[in-house]
Formats: structure tokens, sequence, C-alpha cells
């Protein structure tokens, strides 16, 4: 697995294996065999308790499940040499097993099909193949054939899968680019066989059999490749690919390297913001990261304001990054302004030369016509501000972040992000502020979560606070938060404030030029502060003195904008943040001799 030898040998790339000394140690039953491989797809780092649970057993584990743990634990760590047993620690809050350099075969992978990508990407093929061949020896199988997978597991198997494939095409490119085409071929077939929407992989199997005089073959993949995409996925094949096949019945088939990666500028745009942690996401975060794995869609993520829909979004953007060679462009619909604006400032993001708005749409559709680019607009408050934005490319992606769903958008694939878990959101507070400090106060930080709404945003904001006053309990800022009153103003930390995260989609409704929205902020503000938190529709229609109809529109308009839930058969709930808002923005109102209105409206 490495050229010095390691100590302990651990391999996730097939069936589970430990080994040591040339000899292989007990894997144990299924669920210990679970345990071990969530403990090495997190190498060296703590895995808490609760994920541990979560994973062997489901959201609803046995109350033998904590000491059911301890033994499995206790058996992996008897079932390594004396020597190494002290590489499975107890921490606190979860277990660590610590993996050394060379030792995880699946770290050996990513680091050789890293460096034959970027090997071949520099012109030495040579190199290139010799670090792709050894990385794909690895595998024996599919990744943890033998394990059974909960939602940690399967979420790395997506993106390990996918970096698998990528490194398989990567090896045959670099075969055609040694002029080896025979040796492509086999693994070119069994690729598009077992993965026929991958264009990459039909592309580069059109250039091999062409390379062997098989021209009819070639414009036959073409043909199949084409068959595939219209009906799995209702499209034709991207302009990549028609170009190649224009190139082969003309008998002009161009460079290796200027087929087989799409063109774009010198420099394509890096766009994205950092990758922060997603804590308790990872059913969202896999299955999202697989919608944006095939250029060509619109994919929406939705929820309430500060459910961390952006961190999300941006981590699974960074996933699948490679699959976007022409780069990815990130635009915060919030702070861009108008549409025009939003597309002006997309453009000279991308180095084109912006005349006016009034053009700005068909250049943007000019300069992305050839490109697969991932185009991610962040904050988007309806569709009005995401259309000129799909223009693009059938090889590109819009991925779109908002509160609506933007229902609206024909064709797009919707995802929505909830609150988290409970005891996500204690795990995401552990990660910020350190689990030994939670430990000690159980129950504030159990208060400290509710009052924060399980929001990451919040948690984030209560978690920044906790750690500048380190010396503070947590009970302090649970008591603090208690307060209705000043809540909102608690939870502000530098340049994270809720307060301004949870107006952004009332304020849409209250600067709209319909009525519908105009009339949904006027309930907000009137039946909002409710202390229930739960209206009926009459309730709304006796404090608006609006029209039944009107104000049932205008009510699922605030549930459009997660402001408000639905309760069957004619109930409104507001959550506690939301409530709070309500009465932030009525006494503001109120400060300013304003009521906002005391009649509803004709509704548009």
């Amino acid at each position: 697995m490495s050229e010095t030898a390691a100590s302990l040998e651990f391999g996730v790339l097939g069936a589970l294996v430990m080994r040591a000394g040339g000899g292989v140690l007990a894997a144990g039953p299924p669920k210990q065999r679970a345990l071990t491989s969530l403990l090495l797809m997190r190498p060296s780092g703590v895995v808490p308790f609760h994920e541990m649970i979560e994973e062997l057993w489901g959201p609803a584990p046995p109350r033998s499940a904590a000491a059911n743990l301890r033994t499995y634990a206790g058996r992996l760590r008897a079932a390594l040499p004396p020597r190494e047993r002290d590489r499975l620690v107890a921490r606190p809050l979860g277990y660590r097993l610590r993996v050394e350099d060379g030792e995880l075969d699946l770290d050996v992978f990513e680091a050789e099909a890293a460096a034959g990508r970027a090997s071949l990407e520099d012109g030495r093929a040579e190199e290139a193949l010799r670090r792709l061949e050894t990385g794909l020896a690895l595998w024996r199988g599919e990744m943890l054939e033998d394990v059974p997978h909960g939602p940690v597991i399967a979420a790395r198997k997506v993106a390990v899968d996918a970096l698998r494939l990528s490194a398989e095409e990567d090896r045959c490119e670099a075969l055609l680019a040694l002029d080896q085409p025979a040796r492509a071929l086999d693994p070119l077939r069994a690729l598009v066989t077992a993965h026929p929407l991958r264009e990459r992989a039909w592309g580069l199997l059109m250039r091999t059999l062409y390379a062997l005089h098989d021209v009819c073959g070639a414009l036959d993949a073409y043909a199949e490749a084409r068959g595939a995409l219209a009906e799995d996925l209702g499209i034709e094949p991207h302009e990549e690919l028609r170009r190649l096949h224009q190139a082969i019945l003309r008998r002009e088939l161009a460079p290796l390297r200027t087929v087989v990666s799409a063109p774009g500028p010198a420099c394509p745009p890096r766009q994205l913001p950092p990758s922060t942690a997603v804590v308790g996401r990872e059913e969202e975060l896999s299955d999202l990261t697989r919608r944006l794995g095939a250029p060509g869609d619109v994919v929406i993520v939705h929820g309430p304001a500060g459910s961390g829909k952006s961190c999300v979004a941006v981590s699974a953007a960074h996933a699948v990054a490679d699959r976007y060679p022409d780069g990815q462009l990130y635009v915060d619909l919030r702070a861009a302004g108008p549409g025009a604006d939003a597309l002006c400032q997309a453009l000279r993001g991308l180095g084109a030369e912006v005349t006016g708005p009034d053009v700005a749409h068909l250049t943007y559709r000019s300069v992305l016509a050839d490109r697969r680019m991932l185009v991610m607009l962040d904050n988007a408050a309806d569709t009005a501000q995401v259309r000129p934005f799909l223009v693009a490319s059938p090889g590109s992606t819009v991925l779109v972040t908002s509160c609506p769903m933007l229902s609206v958008l024909d064709g797009a694939a919707h995802l929505r992000v909830g609150p988290l878990g409970h005891a996500a959101s204690l795990r995401l507070l552990s990660l910020h502020v350190g689990p030994a400090r939670l430990r000690r106060e159980p129950d504030a930080a159990d208060d400290l979560v509710r009052l924060c709404g399980r929001l990451p945003l919040a948690l984030r904001i209560a978690a920044a606070r906790l750690r500048a006053h380190a010396d503070r309990p947590v009970r302090e800022l649970a008591d603090r938060l208690g307060d209705e009153r000043q809540r909102l103003d608690e939870l502000e930390a530098d340049d994270l404030a809720l307060r301004a995260s949870l107006r952004s989609p009332y304020d849409c409704l209250a600067g709209s030029g319909r009525c519908v929205d105009r009339l949904a902020a006027e309930v907000f503000r009137r039946l909002g502060p409710a202390p229930a938190g739960m209206i009926s529709v009459q309730d709304a229609v006796r404090a608006v003195r609006g029209r039944a109809g009107e104000v049932v529109r205008a009510l699922d308009r605030l549930v459009e904008m997660e402001l408000a839930g639905f309760r069957p058969p004619d109930r409104y709930v507001f959550a506690d943040l939301a409530r709070l808002l309500a009465r932030d923005v009525a006494a503001h109102l109120a400060e300013r001799g304003l009521n906002g209105g005391s009649r509803a409206r004709p509704v548009a």
C-alpha cells in the first residue's frame, strides 16, 4: 500500500480488511465492521458516540446501543496487535482510531488519483498512467461491500465512487495520449455499459475506436450515447460530444486534449466560497452531490432562513467541481441587486466584456454556449432573479439556494433543507465549542439547541459567543436567550446576525409589487407575534378584515417563504424565532408611527 511497509494496513476498497505483519485480523460481525469502517472514514479524527449509534442502528436505536457500542469497540481493540491497541482511544464524546500515512488504501488511492490527474493535465502521460494504475489497482470490489451502510458511509461512498470513475477515464485518456488505444478499448466499453450517461467515457470510446480505424464503430458509439441520454434524461449530447462526432464524420479528428477537455478560458473561474463543516446533513449532501454530478440540470436547495442551505450547496459544489472543467461561477443574488445587475456581475466574473444590461442576457448565453460550468446562485428571492441564468449550455448546471421552493421552474430538481435534529444540533455545537464543555452542562446545551430553533446559523452564532467567553457557563447564554425580548439581539456575532437572515424573506414580501405578498406581510406582522404561535384562517380573516380566499392565499405565501408552517385542516403555525421576528417588525413599525395598512386589498 506504500513503498515503506506500514505496521498496520486497512482496506476499504472492497470488503473491509485489516492486516498486521502479513496476517489478516478478524473484522468481526456486521455492526463491528460498520463501526471500524466509520472510524476509518475519519482517520485519526474523533467520531462522536451519537454519530456511531445513528450509523449502526438508525434514528431509533435500541436501549442497549451504547453498551453494544462499547462491546464492539472493545472487540476491535482486542483484534489489533497488542503493541497497536493504543490506536483506538476513547474520548469524552466519541472514539478515535489513529491511522498513519500509507496505511489506509482509500487515502493512497485518492492521492494517486489526484497526482495522475495533475500529471495528465501537465502533458506527462507516462507518469499519469503509472500513478493512476497504481491507485486503481487497490480496488478489490465495491467499496465496503460487506459492511452495512449508514448515512455517513453511504455519502462517502458516493463521492469515492465518482472519483474512481474519473480515475478510470483519466487512465484511458493517458493510454490514448501514449498511442495505446487497444488497451483502452475494453475498459471503456465496460464503463459506458455500467454508466451510460457519462459523456466523457463515450467520447473516449469514440476516439479509441477511431484510433483503431473503426470509424463505423465510433459513429455507432455516438448513436448509442445519444440514445441513452435521450431515453434517461430527455436531452441531446453536450456540444463537446457533438463536435467530436462531426470531426469523425469529416475524418478531421482534433488532437486529444482539444476534444476531451471542453474549451474555456485560460484560467477558469473558481469562485465558490470556502467550504465549511456540514453536520447532520449526510443524506442531503449525498443526494445533492449525486444530482450535481450529471451536468445540464437546474437544482434548487430551499428551506427556512438560517437552515444552512448555502453550506450544503457549497460543500456539494466543491465535491463535483472536477466535473465542470470550465470553472465554477458564484453569484450572491441578495447582494448583487436586480437581475440585470447580477447578470452583469456574472459576466465580469467570466472575463466577458459587458456593454450594457440590455444585452447582458445575450452575452451570457453566448459565453456559456460551449462550456461546462457550474453556476451557483445563492440567496434567490424569487424566480425572476433566476430565469436570466437558465440559458446555459446543456453541459452546465445551475445550482440555486432560496427560501421559497421556486416551484414554477419547470424541470428543476428540488431539495429541502430544514432545521437540524436535536442530536445533530448538539454535534454542531460540539464541533465549534468542544465536547467537554457541553458535557459539563448537558441540560444547558439542550436548552441552547431548543432556543436556537435547531437552525445551524443560530447554533454557529451561539457557539461563537461561547468561544468568545470561554470562562462563562453555557447556562448563562441559555438563560439570556430564554428572554424573548432580547433573543434576536443575543444571536449576533461579528458579521453573523440571525435577525438579518430571518428578515430577508419578510422584506421580499413587504417590498413586493403583488398585493398577495403585501397582505402576507401584514398577516405576519399582526398575527405572527401571537404567544401561542398558531392561528386559524378565521383568526387571520378577522385580524386583517379581508376575504377568506385572499387571506388563505396570503397565509400560503408565508408557508412558501418558510415564515410559517401549515397544520391540517386550517391551522398555520409560527416557529418561535419567526414569532419573535414578527414582534420585532411590528414594534419597529409602531415606533415609526406606521401600522402597515389596516384593510386588505384585492389580491393581484
